[in-house]
């Protein structure tokens, strides 16, 4: 059994799985910290940006 725990905590193929979780966690964070200090300017830029697309897609 010691054995066994030993050869799972020397391992290191999770590693990179555990490397991207905390990065979207990061990211996950900074969007809701984005949200909640200003949701109207997010609103406005999102609203803008599908504009922009629409006016793309009118113009050809």
């Amino acid at each position: 059994m010691r054995h066994e725990l030993r050869r799972f905590l020397r391992e290191e193929s999770g590693e990179d799985l555990i490397e991207y979780g905390l990065l979207v966690a990061f990211a996950a964070a900074l969007v809701t910290a984005v949200l909640l200090h200003d949701p109207l300017a997010m609103k406005q830029a999102i609203i803008a940006a599908f504009q922009h697309v629409v006016d793309a897609f009118g113009a050809s």
